[in-house]
């Protein structure tokens, strides 16, 4: 059990953003949540969405040096991928969590990484000139990541209580912006 889950355990059904700069340990911090969660039981879904081959590769090695990749699921669009795979991918995720949680587990998805997802929703927003306006792009790729994650939460089933728990990440990059002074 890591220090992250002793002094902030995930909640089931819970939605948590992970959010941060690049290369910050984003991914080891999820890695070690998919650990203690195969451990208690729960089916872990990986959706490596626009990353890097090796990236991916990386999480698996992890998966199956720990001994849960029984527990787990890697879904792969790596960003050597046509567009149109990386954009369904985190979709195919939560919907094989849909499948798990109706077959009576609790699930968790993570869903690495939603910046790229957004920038992939955009390019193809372009190829099919869907034109500016109110509701296009920043305001639509939200409202479409909204409903993927408002598919997670917790369920009432015949079986008893199940829960889907979905941890999306984005990338945040920092903007240095240099001050020009003219000389008058």
């Amino acid at each position: 059990m890591s220090v992250v889950d002793m002094m902030v355990p995930l909640g089931r059904g819970q939605r948590q953003l992970i959010i941060g700069d690049r290369k910050t340990g984003k991914t080891e911090f999820l890695i070690q949540s998919i650990l203690t969660q195969a451990r208690q039981g729960t089916i872990c879904i990986y959706a490596g969405v626009g990353r890097k081959l090796s990236d991916i590769e990386q999480v698996e090695k992890a998966l199956k040096k720990a001994g849960v990749m029984h527990r787990c699921m890697i879904i792969t669009a790596p960003a050597s991928d046509s567009l149109a795979n990386i954009y369904i991918s985190p979709f195919s995720a939560m919907t094989y969590a849909e499948f798990f949680k109706d077959s009576g587990y609790d699930v968790l998805v993570i869903l690495d990484d939603l910046t790229t997802h957004a920038t992939t929703y955009r390019e193809i927003s372009l190829l099919a000139r869907k034109f500016p306006g109110r509701n296009s792009y920043p305001a639509d790729v939200f409202y479409l990541h909204s409903r993927l994650l408002e598919r997670a939460g917790n369920y009432d089933l015949p079986e008893g209580e199940r829960s889907i728990t979905c941890l999306p990440v984005s990338n945040t990059w920092r903007v240095i912006f240099r001050a020009t002074s003219r000389q008058i």
